[in-house]
């Protein structure tokens, strides 16, 4: 029994001692910052065409080497995809060649590969207003004395086309405050039916169209 007992505090304090003395070159500290990781991080990508290439600013040029040469997008994805399985996530400045408007070669910054929005986000949050609120510009309603109380005259031209006009602010409103709309703009139109049936009642009267052909 104590010949087990001295065995056991033999391997004990041989191993506390191993442990106290072990060096190992291939034991890394985890928090240690290995500053020469950067110089081994590519940082520039430049499109050319439909051609990638992938540079380190930080080392020398190398043909084949710095820079990286894709032919396409999705090699370079292909890339991206086994950097970052192996952990490597390096920051890249993301460069395309392009033409301004006076023709000449210039080189644009852009958000990302795969949305190359020329400056704009990635994704553009918009929200529903009316198009271009104008007012009426009407010769026949705007000349007093004359022409008080009539309706507005025909707009021929389509000037007002894509703009929204109090008097279509005042056509929306009554619309949208319908159970059911005659509009079949509108999300709560009620149908074809609905709204034959609305013109078979004279709802309509007053504002009747009539074509004359030859």
């Amino acid at each position: 029994m104590i010949a087990l007992i001295i065995l056991i505090l033999v391997t004990f304090l041989s191993g506390l001692y191993f442990c106290s003395n072990y060096t190992s070159s291939k034991a890394l500290e985890g928090l240690t910052n290995n500053s020469n990781n950067k110089f081994r991080c590519p940082n520039i990508l430049l499109q050319k065409g439909p051609k990638f290439y992938l540079y380190n600013s930080e080392v020398a040029m190398v043909p084949g080497v710095n820079p990286i040469e894709f032919d396409n997008l999705e090699d370079y994805t292909e890339f991206i995809e086994w950097q970052r399985s192996k952990g490597i996530r390096c920051p890249v400045l993301y460069l395309q060649n392009t033409y301004d408007a006076q023709g000449e070669s210039v080189y644009k910054i852009r958000p990302s590969v795969t949305e190359p929005q020329g400056g704009l986000p990635p994704a553009i949050t918009t929200i529903p207003t009316a198009p271009n609120p104008t007012l009426l510009i009407d010769a026949t309603r705007n000349d007093k004395p004359y022409n008080t109380n009539s309706l507005p005259a025909y707009d021929q031209t389509d000037f007002y086309v894509g703009s929204t006009t109090p008097l279509d602010t005042m056509q929306n409103e009554t619309e949208e405050n319908l159970l059911y709309s005659p509009n079949p703009m509108d999300d709560n139109w009620g149908g074809q039916k609905y709204t034959q049936s609305l013109v078979d009642s004279g709802y309509y009267i007053g504002n009747e169209v009539s074509i004359n052909l030859p």
